[in-house]
């Protein structure tokens, strides 16, 4: 696997926190990515405050392909990097609320604090 730079810009839009109106605030921080010969992969560390202020820490990893290693491309527009930060987004809290049962993730996330 070969380390791939975080586009600026789609740096900045995963790393503001997210979340609330019933899901827990979560703050995305050491960003990266990495390219094999079929995807893109993103990884995270991920600050998860619940309800009532406790705090848990999480590490996960997204695969991009197709339309979304597209957007993740350093030359891709700033729409597209702001697309794909709302669709890792979303796929955060849909992890978050099926982690239990079913998690979306294709490799399960594993909690680091």
């Amino acid at each position: 696997m070969e380390e791939v730079t975080v586009p600026a810009g789609l740096q900045a839009a995963l790393s503001e926190r997210f979340g609330g109106a019933g899901d827990p605030e979560f703050s995305p921080s050491l960003l990266s990515l990495t390219n094999d010969a079929e995807n893109l992969t993103l990884s995270m560390h991920l600050a998860v405050v619940v309800r009532g202020g406790s705090r848990e820490k999480w590490f996960l990893r997204l695969d991009l392909s197709g339309g979304d290693a597209a957007a993740a491309r350093h030359d891709a527009s700033v729409d597209a990097h702001r697309w794909l930060a709302l669709m890792v987004k979303v796929n955060v809290i849909e992890w978050w609320h099926t982690r239990k049962t079913a998690p979306n993730m294709p490799e399960t996330p594993r909690r680091i604090g």
